[in-house]
């Protein structure tokens, strides 16, 4: 299904990616938008909107980022990025997060900032609007981030292994391919050489006055913009940003902001990277691409082309890709920034083993193919019928855009230029160019595309293929004899059938329900005996959000089918429906906003959908089909198992994937129903019995339970009894799942192995579990838990340590199939210092129950679980999510007076008697992978 984000992305952010000060739009911005330059040079911006009521999100841009580093600074942008949330001139220390937690605002969901080569944008969302002084507080964070950061002697060299630990994690084998890919797409620019995270000697190294300075030259108003969205009173709020902001000096001599270039080439740039951790091998030939200086009109009409064009060619590419007849695995086009200054147009083959240059001819072959011939009647106007679809849903779920979507549109405004419109007129100026467009003017645009000038190829992929990689010559010639081959225009056949031949009639009711504790929600039975439950609501104006299950999932399957089983609903869902094969079905549904997807889990099987109130049919259609008329391709198996086989060739190396599949055992102590990717899987997989699973499990409509919430059509009632009332159902049978006993043996089990690594790296899991009787209670207690010790760790681990970039911390507690809890952690850390930081893992474990927990901590976590359930509460999600929820297991739902009592209720003595329970019960798995050799970074 096409969103508007999706189709916006594709339209709007192609061809704007100039920085505001030299980019300039004549689009008129956005007449809702208050927006101000202050005499200091800052500039805010004030959006009212009510998604989510009562809330508001604050954002703090700064137009500088990793690329004005010089090179003895590389990396300072990003650690002053850290230093922001240490101290200020408000906020001493931790203070920032201390006063936004204790207000329910938490620190990595709420609170958090990301910096880039050419931006560093810091934001704080989801603010409660009630509380005035919260307000000014929040506003007063921003004020200090524009140039009053403490920066003190002890916080930097604190915060100097936290960053340490961030560049051990983040030096993925995608990462590592992508350093020796910089060098060829920005040769001569130094773009090359600034990775953001920077130089490891740098970080350990620099001395305190070099931040400072950096801070005091590019953290200043004239470069930096507030912004502020949300449900507010927009006047005050203006009044308040003039009051607070306007003292913050701009220095006298202030350093020009300047903008990097890619040096024009009129050589092809080619270049190679390998990593022994690469799981897949890829070609990608792109032509860099200058952005226009003016964002008006006529640059938004080539963006539409731009997604017209890289829609329709890709839609060629799958089709390409389905025959299974090429080299490539799959094929892509897409346009994407690669500086503040360019563009690059990309089209990419993902290899068959083997078959790189043969991959790279199939997809420059479909590209010149549409240069040369362009595209069909039918395939514009099945495209445009996809994007008006998309701005049609677009408008209608207007007022369900959220502050963050806007704040982060208005950040591209300031930072590129790019045209902030309302929905009304962004609407009528896109929808408006789409009509417009003809055949004649795509066509003769498609051919000016592929530019021969500033052309980069990169081929990536694993050590093992290197030897397979094609050379630059070999490329050229490929280029050279696609561009003279005698080609065929693309033709197509339309299958024009309707999605369902047979004429069904509505199945009568045979008896009604409600739904104890939520009053609006009504039940029906249908005469095949399906379980029907519906609940109106107004949160979106043209949004129904659908879910279905029944009991027994994979714990039906015998062991020796499993791995047929993992494969069955992508295989399901890739084939097509009906008379439809998967390229027919697509087109069918072009311009509906309407999704019904089978799963098929450990211990249920069931549908995730959802569509608008004009294809609400649509999805029963493809609801009913996938009971009725599913689909199992022969060729859609081949295309599964021969990635499945490329995939398998290089995955041994990755330690990721290792690591993961040794806690997958140990988890399960070793039992034979363990999933794991290896040869015996791709031995095992089977379409027959794929296809029978498949069968057998999404079958008999009276033992399962469909769930529709929204804003549900006047028809809804009658097209529930026409296509759900019609599947085959088998009322005496009713299927329940079997407990295989998976758990990890009784005890503890420790898994201690070491692998070849290119950064030296150790990286932890833990998971304490056992049985516990399921009850709200518990189950919030759990929550709790791991929220405690996320806190904990942060400040013990990261903060005093500075041995990891962050321990991630869950409690859970599960029902199905009996009810276990669990509490697991996972973090990486220097090889060094593992040992340190499993005795503090232990000791803050076991202070859990020897020890009262932190009771402001406790307390900031119990506002933000009450912070987050009143903003769930007004989303179809929640309610789908707690109908099935409640459906499934027969949990009865809390209304707010008894879910603010249940919170109440939880308090240091509670929490440290359930953790000594929990503690003293659980069995343990620990997983540790260690580098073969320490030496290195």
């Amino acid at each position: 299904m096409y969103t508007k984000k999706n189709i916006i992305i594709g339209i709007l952010a192609l061809s704007v990616q100039g920085a505001f000060a030299q980019f300039k739009t004549n689009i008129p911005l956005d007449k809702n938008v208050t927006t101000g330059k202050l005499k200091n040079g800052l500039t805010y911006y004030i959006l009212h909107n009510e998604e989510p009521k009562d809330r508001a999100s604050f954002y703090f841009v700064q137009n500088v980022g990793a690329i004005l580093e010089d090179d003895n600074q590389n990396g300072l942008a990003h650690f002053l990025e850290h230093m922001a949330f240490n101290g200020t001139e408000h906020f001493k220390g931790k203070g920032i997060i201390k006063m936004l937690e204790k207000n329910g605002v938490s620190f990595g969901k709420d609170i958090n900032a990301y910096t880039a080569q050419d931006e560093t944008v810091y934001n704080i969302s989801t603010v409660p609007v009630s509380n005035q002084k919260l307000i000014d507080s929040t506003l007063w964070v921003l004020h200090d981030w524009s140039g009053s950061l403490s920066l003190t002697d002890a916080e930097i060299d604190a915060e100097r292994g936290v960053i340490r630990e961030e560049w051990r994690t983040r030096r993925t084998s995608g990462f590592r391919l992508k350093m020796q890919t910089d060098p060829v797409l920005y040769k001569g620019s130094k773009y090359s050489k600034r990775d953001v995270i920077g130089d490891l000697n740098i970080i350990n190294n620099f001395k305190y006055p070099e931040l400072r300075n950096y801070y005091k030259k590019w953290y200043r108003p004239d470069l930096q913009a507030v912004i502020i969205v949300g449900d507010i009173d927009v006047k005050a709020m203006e009044q308040k940003v003039k009051a607070i902001f306007s003292g913050i000096p701009l220095a006298k001599k202030a350093a020009a902001r300047t903008y990097t270039e890619i040096p024009k080439h009129d050589e092809l740039y080619f270049g190679t990277a390998s990593d022994k951790e690469a799981s897949s091998t890829s070609i990608t030939l792109q032509y860099v691409l200058d952005e226009p200086l003016l964002k008006d009109s006529i640059v938004t009409r080539k963006n539409v082309m731009n997604s017209f064009y890289t829609s329709i060619l890709n839609n060629r590419f799958r089709e390409l890709i389905l025959k299974n007849q090429g080299s490539a695995l799959n094929l892509k086009t897409y346009f994407e920034p690669v500086s503040r200054l360019n563009t690059s147009f990309n089209i990419s083959a993902l290899a068959k083993k083997g078959k790189t240059i043969q991959a790279f001819e199939d997809a420059y072959t479909e590209a010149e193919r549409l240069k040369r011939f362009g595209a069909a009647q039918a395939e514009l106007d099945r495209t445009k019928k996809i994007f008006i679809s998309s701005y049609d849903d677009f408008i209608s779920n207007k007022d369900k855009v959220d502050n963050d979507s806007w704040a982060d549109k208005l950040t591209n405004y300031f930072l590129k230029a790019k045209p902030f419109l309302s929905p009304e007129d962004d609407y009528k100026l896109t929808v408006g160019i789409i009509k417009s467009i003809t055949l004649e003017e795509l066509n003769a645009y498609a051919k000016t595309i592929q530019k021969p000038a500033n052309q980069v190829v990169l081929v990536t992929g694993s050590d093992q293929d290197k030897n397979d990689f094609p050379n630059k010559e070999a490329v050229v010639n490929v280029m050279k004899k696609v561009e003279s081959m005698t080609l065929e225009p693309y033709t197509k056949k339309e299958n024009n059938s309707p999605l369902i031949e047979k004429e069904l009639k509505p199945a009568a009711i045979k008896k009604t329900f409600d739904v104890a504790g939520i009053k609006n929600a009504k039940g029906y039975i249908l005469e095949n005996d399906a379980k029907i439950i519906v609940l109106p609501t107004t949160y979106s104006k043209d949004q129904i959000t659908f879910s279905a299950f029944s009991k027994g999932g994979k714990s039906l399957v015998k062991t020796e089918d499993l791995a047929s089983a993992e494969i069955v609903t992508t295989l399901a869902r890739s084939s097509g429906l009906g008379n439809f094969d998967n390229i027919g079905l697509k087109e069918k549904l072009t311009g509906k906003v309407a999704q019904a997807a089978p799963f098929i889990g450990e211990n249920t099987q069931g549908f995730q959908g959802s569509s608008n109130k004009a294809d609400f049919e649509t999805m029963l259609q493809l609801l009913y089909l996938s009971f009725e008329a599913p689909r199992f391709d022969p060729n859609i198996f081949s295309i599964l198992k021969e990635q499945y086989k490329n995939n398998l060739e290089n995955i041994k190396q990755d330690n990721g994937n290792t690591f993961k599949d040794t806690i997958e055992l140990a988890n399960s102590n070793y039992n034979p129903r363990t999933f794991i990717f290896n040869e015996k899987f791709l031995e095992t997989i089977d379409l027959k019995k794929a296809e029978n699973i498949y069968r057998d499990r999404i079958k008999n409509a009276a033992d399962f339970t469909f769930i529709f919430v929204g804003n549900i059509p006047d028809s809804a009632l009658e097209l529930i009894q026409k296509y759900i009332g019609n599947i085959k159902s088998n009322p005496a049978l009713k299927e329940n799942y079997v407990d295989h006993n998976i758990e990890p043996k009784k005890g503890k089990t420790e898994v201690h192995f070491t692998r070849p690594m290119e950064v030296a790296k150790t990286t932890v899991y833990l998971n304490l579990t056992g049985t516990i009787e399921y009850s709200k209670e518990n189950a919030l207690s759990m929550y709790v838990i791991g929220e405690i010790l996320s806190k904990r760790f942060l400040q013990t681990i990261r903060e005093e340590e500075g041995g990891s970039y962050g321990v991630n911390v869950g409690g859970n507690l599960e029902i199905i199939p009996k009810p276990t809890f669990s509490l697991a952690l996972t973090f990486d850390c220097n090889p060094d210092k593992e040992e340190k930081l499993m005795q503090i893992v232990w000791k803050e474990l076991n202070d859990l129950k020897s020890n009262p927990v932190n009771a402001n901590d406790l307390e900031d976590i119990k506002k933000a679980l009450l912070k987050n359930r009143e903003e769930s509460l007004k989303t179809n999600s929640f309610w789908n999510n707690t109908l099935y929820n409640n459906s499934l297991n027969q949990i009865p739902f809390l209304q707010d007076e008894e879910y603010k009592n249940l919170i109440s209720k939880i308090n240091q003595k509670t929490i440290q008697q359930f953790s000594k329970h929990v503690l003293d019960s659980s069995s343990s798995v620990e997983v540790i992978m260690s580098p073969e050799s320490k030496s290195g970074k």
